[in-house]
């Protein structure tokens, strides 16, 4: 979609130049100020891949320039995007009657634009594509057909030949045929049911190796979380323990010391001088001050461990037929917690959390699904890069999204990221399930998980599960 051209109509010298700062970069840019030059700009020698459209504008309005363009064989097929100050339905049902593939009011987000404005161009380029097979595969068709004709013909001249010679030899040929034809619908008749078999025990195989794999992992990762809970909680509570009774007994220290400064007042001269001398060389003051800081930053480095265990066993604590009402923002901070020393490693972490109403859900099962993005996104980045991890609630749906600027994926391996044991990375690195049991996962859950991605700037998972009623 690089090289695509987008024709922008639109009599607003504003509007033309936003939306060509926010498709500029990206696609060829043509733009008309007027209904008649988009008309003859569309008709051109080079029609236009996509058509924005004002609706109000002087002489031809948007309105009649779509129907114009609609009536034309030549133009018929271009889509068009009403972009409008107009925002009653009553001009979008007639835009979109008239032809448009989508109408958007005025203002509209950059990212919002060029995402309608790729999807109708990924649109586009599959029905071009589907409209030329189509020929192709027709024109195979006509050509098998007349030589199914022509081998008709010489079929029957023979038959006449033979038929001339020999009367009877007509009837074994008919008989020999109709079995041969029979015995030829046999058989592919059980190739078929054959591959469907095959294909059947394939699939079911594949999916009894996946699940027996994601099992063994969560089992393991089950015991791993039960015994670092076990052998760091008892140890933690000593020493958070330790930690607070240290910071009592300093605190009474301190104010055992204060006192025996008030009543060295009355001593002589020449030891308070000595002892003034000692508390200056071993620095007593400044250790009054640090102590309570260091024990704090111990308090708090304790309280973050203790986390990381808690967020550990929560998140281990796998039982695939328990749904409970959920909080996506409490699993999108629990896989990170886990994920955290790994993204620090190579990368910025930016994160947004909306407010989402409680989704139906596995809590660990979509723990498990952000970690695989978390960690899919950690092995794609090379060098130093960012991951944004943010949520959203639009409609029915909560949402997770984890963006990487890492390398992107190809477009011609995209559409294959999600099959079983398929992966990019090198061998030894990865099984390939990652993605396809958190596709399943958030099938299972009623949602929806989708990818896009650009070679060289990164790639972007989304993740839509349904809220509760």
């Amino acid at each position: 979609m690089k090289n695509a051209s987008i024709l922008i109509v639109d009599d607003d010298r504003t509007s033309v130049k936003t939306l060509r700062h926010h498709l500029g970069r990206l696609f060829s840019v043509v733009v008309a100020t007027n209904g008649e030059q988009a008309l003859l700009l569309a008709q051109g020698s080079s029609t236009p891949d996509l058509i924005l459209l004002d609706v109000l504008m002087p002489g031809i309005d948007g309105f009649e320039v779509c129907v114009q363009l609609k009536a034309n064989p030549r133009t018929a097929a271009i889509p068009i995007i009403f972009i409008t100050g107009l925002s009653d339905s009553a001009s979008e049902q007639k835009g979109l009657e008239l032809g448009a593939v989508d109408f958007i009011s005025k203002p509209c987000s950059g990212p919002r634009l060029r995402a309608r404005v790729r999807n109708h161009l990924e649109l586009k380029r599959h029905r071009d594509n589907l409209e030329s097979l189509v020929h192709e595969r027709t024109a195979e068709l006509l050509l098998k057909q007349q030589q199914l004709t022509e081998l008709n013909e010489r079929l029957n001249r023979q038959h006449i030949e033979l038929e001339n010679h020999r009367d009877n030899l007509e009837l074994l040929v008919d008989e020999r045929t109709a079995e041969l034809m029979i015995k030829q619908r046999q058989l592919s008749e059980m190739n078929e049911k054959l591959e469907e078999m095959v294909a059947v025990e394939v699939n079911k195989n594949r999916e009894k190796d996946m699940l027996m794999v994601h099992q063994q992992k969560l089992a393991s990762i089950g015991q791993l979380a039960a015994g670092v809970a076990h052998e760091i909680n008892n140890p933690m509570s000593f020493i958070m323990s330790n930690l607070n009774s240290l910071s009592k007994y300093s605190a009474k220290q301190l104010q055992y010391n204060a006192a025996i400064e008030e009543a060295l007042g009355d001593c002589p001269a020449e030891i308070r001088s000595r002892l003034a001398d000692l508390h200056h060389s071993l620095d007593l003051h400044f250790i009054a001050e640090d102590i309570f800081a260091l024990i704090s930053e111990s308090l708090e480095g304790a309280e973050r461990i203790r986390k990381i265990v808690h967020d550990l066993k929560d998140f281990a604590g796998i039982d695939e037929d328990t749904m409970i009402e959920t909080d996506l923002n409490h699993c999108v901070q629990s896989a990170i917690s886990i994920a955290r020393g790994k993204i620090n490693a190579v990368a910025d972490l930016e994160l947004s959390l909306a407010d989402i109403p409680p989704v139906l859900c596995n809590p660990q099962l979509i723990n498990q699904v952000i970690s695989n993005l978390l960690e899919n996104a950690v092995h794609a980045i090379t060098g130093r890069g960012k991951i944004t991890v943010c949520t959203e609630y639009r409609q029915t749906w909560g949402m997770v999204t984890v963006t990487d600027t890492g390398r992107g994926i190809p477009s011609e391996i995209i559409g294959r990221i999600f099959d079983p044991f398929y992966t990019t990375k090198e061998v030894g690195k990865g099984t390939g399930l990652g993605l396809s049991v958190s596709y399943d996962i958030v099938k299972k859950h009623g949602g929806e998980i989708t990818v896009t991605s650009e070679v060289g700037v990164g790639t972007r998972f989304i993740v839509k599960l349904p809220v509760s009623s």
